[in-house]
């Protein structure tokens, strides 16, 4: 039985879930919990519009559904992206939902890729190379939806696994930054397509390419990319496009996750994008000549480079100091 807010009598599960994700505790305390309210909603007010679960009216329900959702052991895939675009749209950080409860089984438990249809079966570390190459074969045959449902897991589970994949997975999967250039193209390449079939929607597409004529070269906001993502697919499919995919324009991961550049790797430093490991190789005497010596000693305490320090460290620098350090790091810039 799928449990959420509506349905879990005398919350007994939310007490759970606000120990596993403390980020709802405060929220949990100010959502309003009475099942007159519930009543009283649209179904257009539920990720789950069908049996009216998982409201997502205010910004505490969108919360405690997500966190519902996160123990639901089959969700669909539409009902997951509703959950996906209302912690993007309150800005919720998802973070603090990272720990999946399906995630979390005995090992030689299955987990299935495309849950609700139980598709694509995870059983052990064989399985996650055979499902990738599977799925990669296969690809074309799925909706956007079930492409980032099936990507994503499959980096999740692989990850539990410690099985390495590809780089066009963690593409697929949006854990890779986005060459706004390249977005900006295949924006544009809608457009062309929504004016032969005489959309109106081309002059939206127009407006969303011209916004990125002046944007950094490369985004890594993941939250951001996830809602520019589902706004491509709501247009898409108003615009009546969908069928070019794979033909004369990319589907909407293929847009925004569109290099093989691990936003996770990534620092941005004056604007210009730079690979954390290999700003960590750089001799710690660049650095002391770069940013001063006590900055360098604090980012590499035994002589060796820290990433994940000298990413700290660099958030902190005033910005004088960033764009010299970012035209020192020129010749490294992606």
């Amino acid at each position: 039985m799928t449990i959420d807010q509506t349905t879990d009598a005398g919350f007994a599960t939310l007490r759970v879930l606000s120990d596993k994700f403390p980020v709802i505790r405060e929220m949990a305390k100010t959502a309003e919990l009475d099942s007159s309210e519930f009543s009283e909603l649209p179904n257009s007010a539920f990720a789950w519009p069908e049996r009216r679960m998982f409201p997502l009216h205010n910004r505490e329900h969108a919360a405690l559904s997500l966190a519902y959702s996160k123990i639901a052991s089959v969700l669909p895939a539409d009902v997951k992206l509703s959950l996906e675009k209302a912690a993007s749209l309150y800005e919720i950080d998802t973070t603090g939902f990272e720990h999946e409860a399906d995630l979390e089984k005995d090992a030689g438990e299955e987990y299935w890729l495309l849950s609700e249809q139980r598709r694509f079966r995870v059983a052990s570390p064989e399985d996650v190379k055979l499902a990738e190459q599977m799925v990669h074969q296969r690809y074309a045959e799925f909706s956007s939806v079930e492409r980032a449902e099936i990507m994503q897991n499959l980096v999740k589970v692989a990850e539990r696994y410690e099985v390495p994949l590809a780089p066009s997975t963690k593409k697929f999967a949006g854990v890779t930054l986005t060459n706004t250039r390249v977005l900006r193209d295949w924006v544009c390449a809608r457009k062309e397509a929504a004016e032969r079939v005489h959309s109106p929607l081309a002059k939206t597409y127009e407006k969303i390419a011209q916004e990125f004529n002046n944007a950094p070269e490369f985004i890594g906001d993941k939250q951001y990319q996830v809602k520019l993502a589902a706004l491509l697919h709501d247009l898409d499919q108003q615009a009546g496009i969908t069928k070019h995919y794979g033909r004369k324009i990319l589907d909407p991961i293929q847009t925004v996750w569109n290099t093989n550049k691990i936003a996770a790797q990534m620092i941005n430093i004056a604007g210009k994008t730079f690979d954390k490991n290999m700003l960590a190789s750089l001799p710690a005497t660049f650095w002391s000549d770069a940013i001063g010596d006590d900055f360098a000693t604090e980012i590499a305490p035994g002589g060796q480079v820290d990433p994940s320090v000298l990413e700290q460290v660099i958030a902190t620098l005033p910005n004088d100091l960033k764009a010299s350090l970012a035209t020192n790091l020129a010749a490294y810039s992606c």
